[in-house]
C-alpha cells in the first residue's frame, strides 16, 4: 500500500543517494533522446516530421550538421513508482522565468512556452521498440547495435514501456494509460505518490511528480509539483537533506 505523503509548505525533501541518482539519470536519459532524435532527423521525411510535431524540420532551431536542438531548457518529468525513478516523458521549455523567493512573493516558476510533448512520446515509442527489438535480436546483431551496453542499462531502468498500441501493455497484464493525442500513444501507468500540501492555510491534493532541468549536457535542478486531478501543476522548492 503507498503511503500518502504530506509536506506543510512548499518544499520537497530528497535524500543525497536520490539527487546524485537523477542528477546522473537525467543527463544519460536526455543522451539517448538526443541519439534517437538524431538518427530521426536523418532518415525521417519531412512530410513525416511535419505530421509528427506540426512543423518541418527546416523550422526547428538545430544544429545544420548533426540535428542537435540548441536553445531551450529540458524538462524531464520523473515518477518514483514501486520499481525505482521513471521518466515518462519530457518537455522544451523555450522561454523560462524564474521568480525567487522573498518575504512578499513565493517561490515559483513561469513558464510561457513550452511544446514537444508528442516528440515525446513519439521517441518514447521509438526508442522502447528498439531496445525491445536489441534485446531479442542481439544474438544476431553483431558487435555494434544501435545502443550500447550501458544505453540499454539505462533504457530498462528508467524508460517506460510505450507503444502505439494498448495490444502489449494487454498481453502483459499490465495497466496502461492513453494519450491522445494526433493518434493514440499508449504508456505503462507508473503510479505515483499521492501528496498534500499544507501552504498558506490552503490544502492542495494530488500526487507527487519530480520534474528534472537538463540543458544540453548538464544537469540544472530538481523541480518537485504537486499535479492535481486536472493537471495543474504546483510547483515546490527541492530540498536535499
Amino acid at each position: 500500500m503507498m503511503v500518502r505523503k504530506m509536506v506543510l509548505s512548499q518544499q520537497i525533501s530528497y535524500g543525497k543517494e536520490e539527487f546524485l541518482e537523477l542528477e546522473s539519470a537525467s543527463v544519460k536519459v536526455k543522451q539517448i533522446y538526443d541519439k534517437a532524435f538524431k538518427m530521426l532527423h536523418r532518415y525521417l521525411p519531412e512530410s513525416v516530421w511535419k505530421f509528427w510535431i506540426g512543423v518541418p524540420p527546416s523550422q526547428i532551431k538545430k544544429n545544420s550538421e548533426d540535428g542537435d536542438i540548441q536553445e531551450g531548457t529540458i524538462f524531464q518529468k520523473w515518477i518514483q513508482g514501486p520499481s525505482g525513478w521513471k521518466c515518462i516523458g519530457c518537455e522544451m521549455h523555450h522561454v523560462e522565468n524564474i521568480i525567487p523567493e522573498t518575504d512578499e512573493t513565493p517561490y515559483k516558476h513561469e513558464y510561457i512556452f513550452h511544446n514537444g510533448r508528442l516528440q515525446s512520446m513519439l521517441l518514447q515509442v521509438i526508442i522502447w521498440s528498439q531496445f525491445e527489438e536489441i534485446t531479442m535480436f542481439r544474438p544476431f546483431l553483431g558487435d555494434v547495435p544501435f545502443y550500447t551496453d550501458e544505453e540499454m542499462k539505462i533504457i530498462s531502468s528508467y524508460f517506460v514501456p510505450t507503444y502505439v498500441s494498448e495490444t502489449p501493455l494487454k498481453q502483459l497484464g499490465k495497466p496502461y494509460k492513453k494519450h491522445a493525442m494526433k493518434f493514440p500513444v499508449y504508456q505503462e501507468f507508473i503510479s505515483a505518490p499521492p501528496l498534500v500540501m499544507h501552504s498558506d492555510g490552503e490544502v492542495q491534493e494530488g500526487t507527487w511528480m519530480t520534474g528534472v532541468y537538463v540543458d544540453q549536457t548538464n544537469f540544472l535542478r530538481l523541480g518537485p509539483y504537486l499535479k492535481n486531478i486536472d493537471g495543474r501543476r504546483t510547483f515546490m522548492e527541492a530540498f536535499i537533506d
